[in-house]
């Protein structure tokens, strides 16, 4: 009875809306399954990724404090599970002996990439509008998160007792913000598009 319920409400669902809805589960789906896999396993993407992300922060570092007092370092670390301690890689950017800030594969962008790709491939629009908005957008995340690994990495040295928060919550703001943007900037124009104000 519970399914026929549910059923009747899918059906009075925008056509629009539930193809909407099943491209991205399908691309969810499919980017988990390829993600823990494969990618995940071999770090073919979260490698280089995650050293250029450091090597980027380093470089910003420098430029902004005119120094060469930081440095980009891919390292192994060790994270608390139930298990005990797992090995971790991470990519370290130093000021002289000391670590301004670690960069793991979590922090590099990519599941903010494939989640702002995926919305734009999920909404309707030609092919090269999509390419345009996904691989500009991509970059845009990219640089985005190079100045927020940077920034984070000032207050720590700077404004140690603000690090936790603006990790978690300013910088995260930030990047969210600007995918958001990017999102309706790209829907903005879909809307126009198709002649809807």
């Amino acid at each position: 009875m519970a399914a026929g319920a549910l059923l009747t409400k899918w059906n009075k669902i925008p056509a629009a809306v539930k193809q909407f809805v099943l491209r991205g589960l399908i691309i969810l789906i499919a980017w988990k399954i390829l993600y823990l896999a494969f990618l995940l396993p071999t770090r073919l993407i979260d490698k280089p990724l995650s050293h250029s992300v450091g090597a980027g922060t380093a470089w910003l570092l420098n430029v902004y404090t005119h120094s060469h007092n930081y440095i980009d370092k891919t390292e192994h670390g060790s994270e608390p599970t139930d298990n005990g301690l797992t090995d971790m890689p991470l990519d370290n950017v130093y000021f002289h002996q000391h670590i301004a800030v670690s960069i793991e594969d979590t922090c590099n962008g990519l599941e903010l990439f494939v989640l702002y790709a995926g919305f734009i491939i999920c909404m309707p629009a030609t092919l090269r509008r999509k390419i345009i908005f996904a691989v500009s957008g991509i970059l845009l995340i990219y640089v985005v998160n190079i100045i927020r690994c940077t920034g984070v990495a000032y207050i720590i040295l700077c404004y140690p007792q603000y690090a936790d928060f603006a990790h978690h919550y300013v910088f995260t703001f930030v990047v969210y913000g600007v995918i958001i943007a990017l999102w309706l900037i790209f829907s903005k124009k879909v809307k126009q598009a198709h002649g809807e104000a």
